[in-house]
């Protein structure tokens, strides 16, 4: 199964554009070198709070440039970004508060996917579901043996960055491989789950700048 994270950074360093701008933002622009290193420095510290190929992460985060890298750095460990759709729901913290005519909340998402890693913008209700680890981008960690700071993660992320394959090694079939792997989840944002098959899609804010980078486009945030 091909790495999305790989394709959207790793490729262009290889063939030569480490430099050419990645990401812009009205403050910076990015280039695909120091992309990919934040991203990869991220993946490790994610790694290490235990998340695993085929886990739920959920992205709660309210910076989209923040929400871009935590979303490559799930991608990266071929886990599973679950995303809150911001464009159109705003988060809240009770599953119950919204209409179902309206896309879920961050709490929401939690309930129905469980996730192993919260990476978060706001203190995260552990009565809502109590993940393995919480990552917080904002908030004073409270509980030093499940929450982590997003700079201490970062710092530790890059002394043991996570590396990445264009594809993984599996046994059988070459055609029942690449048949499983296109009907595999991708990544969800909001009430839509994205299978590989259907990437890159134009559907999501955040689909729209993963096939960008895919195709080695700069992506613009903050307009």
């Amino acid at each position: 199964m091909t790495n999305l994270a790989f394709d959207a950074l790793d490729l262009h360093v290889i063939r030569g554009r480490a430099e050419a701008p990645a990401v812009s933002t009205p403050d910076r622009e990015v280039d695909f070198a120091t992309a990919l290193e934040e991203v990869g420095a991220l993946a490790g510290a994610m790694r290490a709070l235990g998340v695993t190929p085929g886990a739920s992460v959920l992205v709660a985060l309210t910076d989209e440039y923040d929400e871009l890298l935590a979303f490559l750095a799930t991608l990266r460990l071929r886990a599973v970004p679950v995303l809150v759709d911001r464009v159109h729901a705003a988060v809240t913290v009770d599953p119950e508060s919204a209409p179902e005519a309206h896309l879920p909340s961050a709490a929401t998402l939690a309930v129905r996917h469980r996730p192993h890693l919260v990476v978060s913008a706001a203190p995260w209700p552990g009565h809502v579901h109590r993940p393995g680890a919480v990552l917080y981008r904002g908030p004073e960690p409270q509980d030093p043996e499940t929450e982590v700071a997003w700079e201490l993660a970062l710092r530790a992320g890059r002394t043991d960055p996570a590396p990445a394959s264009r594809a993984e090694e599996v046994d059988g079939p070459a055609a029942d491989v690449h048949a499983v792997a296109a009907e595999a989840c991708a990544y969800v944002v909001g009430n839509r789950a994205v299978l590989h098959r259907e990437v890159p899609e134009v559907g999501t804010q955040i689909g729209r700048r993963l096939g960008g980078l895919l195709g080695g486009r700069p992506v613009t945030l903050g307009r």
